[in-house]
């Protein structure tokens, strides 16, 4: 079976129309998008792909204007644990995303705070969200730090896969690149614009990735028809099995 490396565009076009802040603190602004393509497939793995965003603002021209992309997703439960002091320690993400890529203009990106990014919803850290029963605790930012860290390990967060240009007519450009092992599911694809450092406008869009066959059959009876699913899963693995005791005794 071949790879289809192909690139496969989806294109976000974030029209916002940011009013000129005056010298004091950029207002809050709206940021219209669309997807050109709500769903990318591939038939065997998305290496190569790429989701290309767009934006543009009045304000693109002000050398104080800077823009931030990024692609997020699937958010699921995750579950971490280490070994201290010959104890088992195990901590619970209810909800965080497997992939997080996202990028920032050069030029201007020494300006813009940490609190800034949280806001904009840059921060991968602060995208994992904690069990209720954890969300006080003391080692909150040492659990999303090595969470960060373990995914960061196996390429699926990113601060450099994403590439952004200007374009003509105050257009900025970004191409993310997908990650070869980037999980089927529901993506975010996010669109922001700062202005002096601070956030004044952010759009979210819907993406679905999914691959094309029989990995897409799968995907539709996990998501919609869980029962047949599960129930599917476990005659395959039965008959498997017996296959596997068979040749054993033979």
């Amino acid at each position: 079976m071949t790879h289809d490396r192909r690139p496969i565009m989806a294109a976000l076009s974030a029209l916002s129309l940011l009013a000129l802040a005056l010298p004091a603190l950029a207002s809050p602004t709206t940021m219209a998008s669309g997807l050109a393509e709500e769903t990318i497939e591939l038939k065997v793995n998305y290496a190569g792909a790429r989701v290309v965003m767009f934006a543009a603002s009045e304000l693109a021209n002000d050398p104080e204007t800077s823009f931030g992309f990024a692609l997020i997703g699937p958010a699921r439960r995750q579950t971490l644990t280490r070994t201290a002091g010959g104890s088992r320690e195990r901590f619970i993400f209810s909800s965080a995303p497997e992939v997080f890529s996202y990028g920032l203009e050069t030029a201007p990106r020494r300006s813009i705070s940490a609190d800034a990014l949280v806001a904009a919803g840059l921060d991968p850290a602060s995208a994992a969200i904690p069990d209720s029963a954890l969300t006080e605790a003391t080692t909150l930012a040492t659990w999303r730090e090595a969470f960060v860290q373990l995914k960061s390990d196996a390429e699926l967060y990113s601060s450099t896969g994403v590439a952004i240009d200007r374009l003509d007519g105050g257009l900025a450009r970004a191409r993310i690149t997908l990650p070869p092992n980037a999980p089927a599911g529901g993506y975010i694809v996010r669109a922001v614009a700062f202005r002096n450092g601070e956030l004044v406008s952010r759009a979210d869009r819907p993406l679905t990735l999914m691959r094309g066959g029989m990995d897409a059959t799968l995907y539709t009876l996990a998501t919609r028809h869980g029962f047949i699913y599960g129930l599917l899963s476990i005659s395959i693995a039965s008959l498997i099995g017996g296959i596997a005791a068979w040749v054993g005794r033979r």
